[in-house]
């Protein structure tokens, strides 16, 4: 059955006792970066593996595929053979680090069948994009090679560069591994609080924390320096530099509230445009002899949304579609802030919905904005003591794609009206389908561990089949739901008028057919919110025929408003 972690996030930080230990590429250098993963823990008393909780605990070794001779492909593409699921492997794996595919039998009876092929440890690459526990099931006793599991989308990493030669991977415990080595993780750095902020909100007063946990991996004591940096468009806003002494094994906390922390990024104003926030570690008098870890970055965005998520070239950032719902699927976003007027607020929302079986079109996606009033706890307690019984809704919408073409792509639907929002006001912004073939996007680029843990606020809360609300998937990935926000929001009544273009997808040129008559303004965007057309039209009959030979292919949010204020807003997908 498939099944991902739904995360009950600690909310102070185990890194002090799990920081040392890592999976990551040693060579060549293009994977040479860490990667998230579980492990065969034998404290859960299934598995026989090595701990890598104690120092010194690794195996450092090629990569190979694992081939128990099996034909054919599985579900996802990949060989059979790999799932390691049909006896004995028939490749010697002596010297080598066996990479398994995960599907249809235990992960310990594929762990076995590798260490008995002479494999000095296993990688386990997920079917889904998340890094899952492993039960050892009947065979995980017996294994006594380290094992652990990487998502599908880092274990593609390794496998895409395998076809190039030799890939070498680091798995286990670093402590003391050398003298002089310090580093942090990316599940220990604050991200900035929005992976983009609108303009008028980010000169509002916008700022946020910037922070760290650096350990220190080396045999000797020495004092760390580390500098937390922002680069926007118009170059440097922010560079801070704070220094500690750190004994070996030990961490240092560069957290607002403790003795040593970075002031606010607030540089007072902010331009239009993409920034990034990095965190870089140095060993004050020594070369770090174990670099990789020592630069960490976030990408954010002032532009015309507001999202977790990141964006790119203006539009969000959409790298997975997680979900393991079989009724109904609701994921949510926490919204509270400070708003630049009374009448800021949401009148619609960019997002992308992805049907496992590729037929989207006509489905519905319901998206509702509620004023989320329970008494407010916050999650040090626990996430047990957080409740949803107190939802008032106040705007909401349904979209229907136009396509399957939108499968997988960011669109944009309008809610019904604008709603505006209060300062301080707590909000859930949600998406929810009642398909268990749909799942909608996130970005996992912006880790908001440290943020969970560090601000006891939850970041993307979500409920599966209607019955238990969680705080999020593992990793605490940004949900991919940008909300456009601007001032004026409900202060003109309209009325939204139904309305559908044909033929749809199109070509050059499209009809639209609207419950409305004579002279309107037609403005055309991109699934980035970016003006690409503006016209005059006259509709007879409710219908004119428009040009749109001079648009790339792509999907196109028409909105269309009459004389009379009344609107019209629909997608368009241009072939």
């Amino acid at each position: 059955m498939k099944k991902l972690i739904l995360s009950l996030i600690v909310v102070v930080f185990a890194f002090a006792t799990t920081a040392q230990v890592v999976v990551r590429g040693v060579s060549p250098a293009a994977i040479a970066n860490n990667f998230d993963f579980t492990w065969a823990d034998p404290a859960g008393g299934d598995w026989s593996c090595p701990d890598f909780l104690v120092p010194n605990t690794f195996v450092e070794a090629p990569i190979m595929l694992a081939d128990d001779g099996t034909e054919g492909v599985n579900i996802q593409g990949n060989p059979m053979s790999a799932e390691a699921c049909n006896g004995p492997l028939i490749n010697d794996m002596t010297g080598f680090i066996a990479i398994i595919y995960r599907n249809t039998c235990e992960f310990g009876y594929k762990a076995l069948q590798a260490e008995n092929a002479g494999a000095l440890g296993v990688i386990i690459i997920n079917r889904d994009p998340e890094a899952v526990g492993m039960g050892g099931g009947a065979e995980g006793l017996n294994v006594t090679i380290p094992t652990v599991m990487l998502s599908s989308v880092d274990g593609a990493v390794l496998t895409d560069e395998m076809v190039n030669g030799e890939v070498v991977v680091f798995m286990g415990n670093k402590q003391n591994l050398f003298a002089n080595d310090g580093g942090s993780s990316e599940s220990a750095v604050l991200s900035p609080r929005y992976g983009s902020v609108p303009v008028a909100m980010a000169n509002n007063g916008y700022s946020f924390q910037a922070g760290i946990e650096v350990y220190n991996f080396g045999s000797d004591d020495n004092t760390f320096s580390v500098t937390a940096s922002v680069d926007g468009p118009g170059g440097n806003i922010y560079s801070e530099t704070v220094s500690s002494f750190v004994a070996s094994g030990d961490t240092l906390a560069v957290f607002n509230g403790n003795p040593t922390e970075f002031p606010l990024v607030d540089p007072g104003s902010w331009d239009e445009g993409d920034y990034t926030l990095s965190y870089t570690i140095a060993i004050d008098g020594q070369v770090d002899e174990a670099d990789f870890d020592n630069v960490y970055t976030r990408e954010f965005g002032v532009t015309s949304m507001l999202s977790l998520a990141g964006q790119e070239n203006g539009t969000l950032k959409i790298n997975t579609f997680p979900s393991n719902a079989t009724s109904s699927y609701q994921t949510c976003m926490q919204l509270q802030d400070v708003y630049p007027s009374a009448t800021f607020g949401i009148s619609g929302f960019y997002f992308a919905a992805l049907a496992s079986d590729s037929i989207l079109q006509d489905e519905e996606i319901i998206m509702d904005v509620f004023e989320w009033n329970d008494a407010w706890t916050d999650v040090s307690g626990g996430w047990a003591t957080i409740t949803f019984d107190d939802l008032n809704q106040v705007g909401g919408g349904l979209y229907y794609p136009a396509s399957n073409d939108e499968n997988g792509v960011v669109v944009y639907a309008p809610l019904d009206a604008a709603v505006t929002v209060g300062d301080n006001q707590r909000y859930l912004v949600c998406l929810t389908t009642y398909n268990p073939n749909i799942s909608f996007g996130y970005d996992n680029t912006l880790n908001y561990d440290a943020n969970y843990s560090i601000y006891t606020q939850p970041i993307s809360p979500l409920n599966i089949d209607g019955t238990t609300w969680y705080s999020g998937w593992s990793g605490v990935t940004a949900l991919g739901l940008g909300l456009k926000m601007e001032s004026g929001a409900g202060v003109e009544e309209v009325t939204q008028l139904s309305g559908r273009a044909f033929p749809n997808p199109a070509n050059d040129a499209v009809t639209i057919d609207i419950d409305g008559e004579g002279s309107a303004v037609m403005v055309v965007s991109d699934i980035a919110g970016r003006l690409v057309l503006s016209n005059n039209v006259n509709l007879v009959n409710g219908q004119t025929l428009v040009d749109i030979s001079s648009l790339d292919e792509g999907v196109y949010m028409f909105n269309v408003t009459l004389d009379n204020g009344n609107t019209s807003t629909f997608s368009v997908v241009k072939k």
